[in-house]
């Protein structure tokens, strides 16, 4: 039994641990911190960086070094693109949109896994390069003047759903259960992507096709970062142009942050939410102290960088 809670809750529990520290720090640092409103904020805001966070974790765990670096390229896309398209009216038009952004965001994402896997192109190259292919994209059809209009159903997301929790937050929370359990932990195929990520030829060796698992891994991270920059438009009421530029490294930090090894092999989408809650918190902290964007943007940037040194000489210090 007690091997059994320290191989599910270890992982977890620098996260755990970070988010009850950054609250009491924040509610020190401004009497309001911890208020309603604010907290159904950090929720919202989690929310959207946990969804790009769940396809990003399926790619780190696929291995080979994996990264997404396309994942706020194909946000910002879907934030673009997403509210145009509107067939019918009220809320048949969302169920239009949420289709066509998943499949707009996993087109993108089957390129960047057949460039590295067929191509054999280094995973960090070849989704840079998807990254600067999608925002000329976006360039070019909107001569860099987007003019979008959110429709009420999708702003309707920012509604309130019970307490602090949005209607956002509630979707996200499920959808994170769902795929937590019944894609990574319980299909055929999230086995799969286990194995291949801790040993891509013996998962090939044991009938494995192990360049698909690959390929699909890409696909659904580019799905999951379409749906987020959905959501992000909705949530925001307005888009522009690489409106998710920071979401990349924030989705990479948030997943390391959650227990996903960069080696491949290890992780959970959980954890990933766990991630980008301790992100939220700190970005939220820095406003609280009124600090210049630069300066806040500076600060950021130093944090990832430890978290990621951190996480990159884990395995050196336990050998």
């Amino acid at each position: 039994m007690m091997e059994r809670w320290k191989k599910w809750n270890n992982p977890y529990l620098p996260a755990v641990l970070g988010i009850l520290a950054l609250m009491i720090l924040g509610q020190t640092v401004t009497s309001g911190f911890l208020s309603m409103n604010n907290i159904s904020s950090i929720l919202m805001t989690t929310a959207i960086l946990t969804m790009a966070s769940i396809g990003q974790a399926a790619v780190v765990i696929s291995g080979d070094s994996g990264l997404d670096m396309s994942v706020g390229a194909v946000m910002s896309l879907t934030a673009l693109f997403g509210p145009m398209i509107v067939l019918g009216s009220g809320m048949a038009s969302l169920f239009v949109m949420i289709p066509a952004v998943l499949l707009i965001g996993g087109c993108v994402g089957l390129l960047n896994g057949l460039g590295v896997q067929v191509i054999k192109i280094v995973p960090l190259v070849m989704t840079l390069i998807m990254s600067n292919v999608v925002n000329g994209f976006a360039i070019l059809i909107t001569g860099g003047q987007p003019s979008v209009s959110v429709s009420k159903e999708l702003q309707s997301i920012s509604g309130v759903f019970v307490g602090p929790v949005r209607y956002l937050t509630a979707i996200v929370l499920i959808l994170l259960i769902v795929l937590e359990i019944f894609f990574l932990r319980k299909s055929r195929y999230g086995r799969s992507l286990f194995l291949v990520g801790d040993n891509y030829n013996a998962a090939r060796l044991c009938g494995i096709n192990s360049k698909k698992i690959v390929i699909l891994a890409y696909g659904f991270s580019g799905a999951m970062a379409g749906l987020a920059g959905l959501f992000l438009v909705g949530y925001a009421g307005t888009a522009q142009m690489n409106m998710a530029s920071s979401y990349t490294m924030l989705s990479v930090a948030a997943v390391v942050i959650g227990g996903t090894k960069l080696t491949g092999g290890k992780g959970t989408f959980i954890g990933g939410a766990l991630g980008a809650m301790v992100l939220i918190l700190i970005t939220n902290i820095l406003q609280a102290l009124n600090m210049a964007a630069g300066l806040r943007s500076l600060i950021q940037g130093l944090i990832l960088i430890g978290i990621l040194m951190t996480n990159s000489r884990a395995p050196k210090l336990r050998q």
